[in-house]
């Protein structure tokens, strides 16, 4: 049963947050990484980004537009200068959504089980206590819905900044799939 599953895989949350000292659960994940798929990846890094690429190449991006690739600087228009500004912009959007709802994530696994457990020793039936659940998930869910629209977001920004400077085209490792999949985990049932 589903509903059996979740709770199995949710109550080591439950355990670790009764031994933490603070009344809240604290959630300790690395967001530098932003993309990390195959070979390339998208990293924030005191305040700069870098791309790597599927070759092992790098690309940094700093806070105040200026671009490199493998060490070299890449002279820039002050539209691309403006686009790359955004890129940064954008991907610390994304890395501090995704801090936001990991904030989120403890208080919601506990509510989760709480509410499970509750309903449980209420006598409630399995059928109420999943649909509880689902629907605490489903509005879980929907608070990834901006890092989604955050995404598609740098994907223009990274196909503005191609058309400005043919040499970034190695380093456009962010992909519509990646947009897609977001959305597509938001909306799904499951």
């Amino acid at each position: 049963m589903k509903l059996r599953i979740a709770v199995f895989l949710v109550f080591p949350l439950l355990v670790i947050s009764a031994c933490s000292r603070s009344d809240t659960p604290q959630v300790n994940v690395n967001f530098n990484y932003l993309f990390n798929s195959g070979n390339h990846s998208v990293k924030v890094e005191q305040g700069r980004v870098i791309i790597t690429n599927d070759t092992g190449n790098h690309a940094v991006i700093t806070q105040q537009g200026t671009l490199t690739i493998e060490g070299n600087s890449v002279a820039v228009s002050p539209r691309a200068k403006r686009d790359l500004l955004q890129y940064v912009q954008t991907t610390q959007e994304i890395r501090q959504q995704g801090m936001d709802v990991a904030k989120h994530a403890g208080s919601f696994a506990m509510g989760i089980v709480g509410d499970v457990f509750s309903g449980l020793f209420s006598g409630k039936s399995e059928q109420d206590i999943e649909r509880n659940a689902n629907h605490s998930a489903a509005e879980f869910k929907q608070s990834v819905l901006p890092i989604c629209e955050s995404v598609q977001k740098l994907i223009q920004v990274q196909d503005a900044v191609v058309v400005e400077v043919a040499a970034f085209k190695p380093y456009a490792v962010i992909e519509d799939k990646d947009a897609s999949d977001c959305m597509q985990g938001v909306n799904s049932k499951d």
